[in-house]
């Protein structure tokens, strides 16, 4: 189980959950200053930041799994530095690409599918001085290929939902996009 959930941090929640209403997300956690959103295929999560600070405006990529013990094991033999670690919400997967950029996938209940009826999906666009590791990082947790991009990114897919574009960029930052076309490149 992989689905996709970029998280964005705001010092405008409420503004921007309504903006993912309106591109026909639904609110499916709300803890006030951290929110989830459902696009049918793919989440994004929300979360208060203070204004002006580093992180206001800023996107992290992320993933929600059924089990992370079981996420890390198989990531590591596929040959993807992983770990179980602790953040602010509880136990979770900490994943390290070869640059050190890492990012986290959280252990959820909810193992629904992707709606072939979704108005629209979530993509976490990935930029990276170093698309090839980033592409094999992705494959490594358990992402599928869909298609490659000019300069060596690509498309992957999650199967419980969402997809992740990795593009040459010249540091690792994460934009949150939301579509009605996945299969074209962001």
């Amino acid at each position: 189980m992989l689905r996709v959930r970029p998280v964005h941090f705001t010092s405008d929640l409420d503004g921007c959950a309504a903006q993912l209403e309106v591109q026909g997300l639904k609110c499916v956690e709300n803890h006030g200053d951290w929110r989830v959103f459902d696009s049918g295929n793919g989440k994004a999560g929300l979360h208060r930041a203070e204004a002006g600070s580093p992180m206001d405006g800023t996107t992290v990529l992320g993933f929600e799994v059924r089990d992370h013990e079981i996420f890390v094991r198989r990531t590591l033999a596929d040959g993807t530095r992983a770990e179980v670690a602790d953040s602010r919400h509880g136990s979770t997967a900490r994943v390290t690409a070869p640059d050190g950029f890492n990012f986290l996938a959280d252990p959820v209940t909810d193992l629904s599918l992707p709606n072939p009826a979704s108005p629209c999906s979530v993509t976490a666009i990935w930029h990276t001085p170093d698309p090839a590791a980033a592409n094999k990082v992705l494959a490594d947790i358990g992402a599928r290929h869909e298609q490659d991009y000019p300069g060596g990114g690509a498309l992957f897919s999650a199967k419980n939902g969402g997809f992740v574009a990795t593009h040459k960029g010249a540091a690792n930052v994460v934009e949150l996009e939301m579509g009605n076309d996945a299969e074209s490149e962001p």
